[in-house]
């Protein structure tokens, strides 16, 4: 619900505040008073086309501001919330849109910066404007079938037909790109098995290769190797003097001082400790001597082998672990190329599955339509007849979207969408005589409008959650015969829904819970649109306003009539 409705600097709405209630909200003025301009407000907040023109002169913004409470809107206030807009518990929900002369405008949704499609989404879920043409969105090519559905109440039957859709795209996708990789794969197969074999007879091995380079580094210099070990043993344990020698004679000269000194006992220890380590550095050696052979045919084999390392490397540009990696994934290609025809078998036997399922859903989803249609057209009729359109006939004619290679549903190759495979038309006869033919196309402006209030009745019948709905003359062109029955309609629109409704009928304006009366005023020789309501004897003169007639003593009449027409608007109301 629309609480509060606060435009500044638009056209000539300087500062124009609204305070809204619930049920069916009257606003009446003068021709050219700014009624549209509050109807053009509202369009902004609905995420209408903007125009920098609107500013008002003078000015360098204009605004429009409402207050949603959400309170009654428990779907959509929880859509607020997943969206990442702030919410209070108190479910309040204020749009703002702005207008600038210079720059881009802006959209602020509780009081941070948004963007327009989120505008876009909310505002037009919390606000409808209808004016007198109807003729863009009765034209819309998804019209019929979504108010058809809505009507019928297949909602939860549309959802699990999109679901179905998705599905079999999605099989579609997952079995055309394994055909593609399957048949990429019989090109490039001789090579994988190429590479696999030639990977795997090498029976790669990090640890091998580490191994390979110090091993052959050993070998190709094991005489040096040999040389420097053996005179390094020689200058240990064999010399003439001996590492190991030279401390042991230091060790004996340091035995006997010892005794009385505690820091020479000390500093003898360590000298046994070097020659006991020299000692065992001599036996490392001749461990190392003792082990090393110099094989010719050896190091030709590890040489070899190195070689085979590095050729594959620089082959593959890879290391060595990376090749071990890539033989591995080489296995995997081959294994499930060998499985390509076992697995797209699979794959078609799911795609026919989730057709059939969605064929079904198409088939029954029609069913449901062909029946249901009839029904609705009639009582839409019924409805909008009284509306001045006396032999009105309505048909909402469902038939096949056909598509040459579409899928076959009910015998006929169809264009399936998450709407289903059938188009929906709403075909109309206004007048006896004529060819029923396509709303969008033959209606005039006032018929369409006439239409369009009928069958938002309709569809407030079935709504959980209904938005305000703005009706802009929508009684525009009817006589006073048939205002009652729009005004029957309105208030039952009202019933389940926020409305206000700008009218130039008396008797349609008598039937409002609320009166706002337009003005325009001349300050400072600037003109301003204020808007305030009426109420007792304010709103009986406004009713008379709108009744007309400029004769002398004929005030008394119209002020008379004005006051029965509030009398009466109850029993009227209990009698629609």
């Amino acid at each position: 619900m629309l609480r509060h409705l606060r435009v500044g600097n638009l056209a000539l709405a300087a500062d124009v505040v609204l305070e809204l209630g619930p049920g069916l909200t009257m606003l009446t003025g003068e021709t050219g008073a700014g009624k549209s301009l509050i109807a053009g407000a509202l369009a902004l907040l609905a995420g209408g086309r903007a125009d920098r023109d609107q500013i008002r002169r003078g000015e360098e913004m204009a605004f429009v501001e409402g207050v949603f409470d959400l309170a009654d809107r428990p779907g959509l206030a929880a859509e607020v919330r997943q969206a990442g807009l702030r919410l209070a518990e108190d479910g309040i929900l204020v749009l703002r849109r702005e207008l600038r002369r210079e720059g881009r405008g802006r959209v602020l949704i509780n009081g941070l910066v948004s963007s327009l499609a989120l505008l876009e989404e909310f505002g037009g879920r919390l606000v409808v404007v209808q004016s007198q043409d109807q003729q863009r969105e009765l034209a819309r090519t998804h019209f019929a079938g979504d108010f058809l559905d809505r009507v019928l109440g297949l909602v939860e039957q549309r959802t699990a037909l999109a679901s179905a859709l998705d599905s079999w795209r999605e099989l579609g996708k997952t079995r055309e790109a394994r055909r593609q990789e399957a048949a990429f794969a019989r090109e490039q197969l001789e090579m994988w098995q190429y590479q696999h074999r030639e990977l795997t007879e090498a029976a790669l091995d990090s640890a091998e290769e580490a191994s390979l380079r110090e091993k052959l580094a050993l070998g190709r210099d094991a005489r040096g190797l040999l040389e420097a070990a053996g005179a390094a043993r020689l200058e240990l344990v064999d010399g003439d003097p001996s590492a190991v020698g030279l401390l042991g004679q230091a060790a004996g000269r340091l035995k006997a001082p010892a005794e009385s000194s505690g820091r020479l006992a000390e500093i003898l220890q360590q000298v046994v400790g070097a020659q006991e380590q020299a000692g065992e550095v001599a036996r490392e050696l001749e461990r190392f001597l003792a082990g090393v052979e110099v094989d010719p045919a050896r190091l030709d084999e590890m040489e070899a082998r190195q070689a085979l390392y590095a050729e594959l490397c620089r082959k593959y540009d890879r290391t060595v672990p990376a090749l071990q990696e890539l033989a591995e994934d080489l296995a995997g290609r081959i294994a499930r190329h060998q499985d390509a025809d076992t697995d797209l078998e699979a794959l078609d036997a799911e795609c026919r599955r989730a057709e059939e399922a969605l064929v079904t859903a198409c088939s029954d989803l029609s069913r449901v339509r062909r029946e249901g249609a009839p029904q609705v057209a009639r009582s839409a009729r019924d409805m909008v007849r009284p509306l001045a359109l006396p032999a009105l006939e309505l048909e909402f004619a469902v038939a096949p979207e056909p598509e040459p290679a579409g899928i076959m549903v009910n015998g006929a190759a169809c264009r399936v969408t998450a709407r289903g495979a059938d188009r929906v038309v709403l075909k109309v006869q206004p007048n006896p005589g004529e060819a029923a033919g396509d709303v969008a196309r033959i209606a005039s402006g006032g018929e369409k409008s006439r239409l369009y209030l009928g069958l938002t009745v309709l569809a407030r019948r079935v709504a959980d959650e209904a938005p305000l709905e703005l009706f802009d003359e929508i009684d525009a062109g009817l006589g006073m015969d048939h205002a009652q029955d729009v005004a029957d309609l309105l208030v039952e629109v009202a019933a389940r829904a926020q409305v206000l409704c700008i009218t130039h009928l008396p008797t349609v304006a008598a039937r409002g819970d609320r009166h706002l009366r337009v003005n325009k005023r001349v300050t400072r020789g600037r003109t301003d649109v204020e808007v305030t309501e009426v109420t007792g004897e304010e709103r009986v003169t406004e009713l008379a306003r709108l009744l007309g007639g400029d004769a002398a003593g004929e005030a008394g009449h119209r002020n008379a009539y004005a006051r029965e027409l509030l009398r009466n608007r109850g029993a009227r109301a209990e009698t629609a």
